[in-house]
């Protein structure tokens, strides 16, 4: 019998016969293909407070595009958010470990060239998995981003 895991990674490796699809694998298999130097360069920007215009740009396209890329572009906007917050040092809540992990992410989703190019009818596929597979794993560390949101960048909403 296999354990979940033989199945996962023999998943990981099978590609689907129909041009352009992806596996569907429980844990994220692309961050790799970020370098270094993408994940300084918008660690940078993140550190001045902003994200960099081709990443604000994608954003804005994937916005009025289908429930797959508002899912893309919804999330990204939470990361940009939540990494522009600790980086400035008003959110302490995350680790130096989530802070990578979630710049990582990020830094795939601005790629135009990733696992499955962004140009194919179904290229955000791979960046939803991505996403997918970092909201299991870092799901209370957003909530508590959300929460502290709302109670310091939104006071307003919390004034009876």
């Amino acid at each position: 019998m296999k354990s979940y895991s033989t199945v996962a990674n023999e998943l990981s490796m099978r590609r689907d016969t129909r041009l352009g699809t992806l596996p569907i694998v429980a844990t994220p298999g692309f961050l790799n293909l970020v370098t270094p130097q993408e994940l300084a360069e918008l660690r940078d920007a993140l550190m001045d407070g902003r994200a960099p215009r081709d990443l604000q740009l994608k954003l804005t396209q994937l916005a009025g595009g289908s429930l797959l890329h508002r899912f893309v572009e919804q999330h990204s906007r939470l990361i940009i958010a939540l990494l522009v917050a600790a980086y400035g040092g008003s959110f302490r809540e995350a680790s130096r470990a989530n802070l990578e992990r979630l710049l990582r992410v990020l830094a795939y989703i601005r790629k135009e060239n990733d696992a499955n190019p962004d140009c194919h009818p179904d290229g955000f596929v791979d960046d939803q998995q991505e996403i997918r597979a970092m909201l299991v794993e870092m799901g209370e560390v957003l909530q508590s981003f959300k929460m502290w949101r709302l109670r310091h960048q939104v006071p307003e909403l919390w004034r009876g």
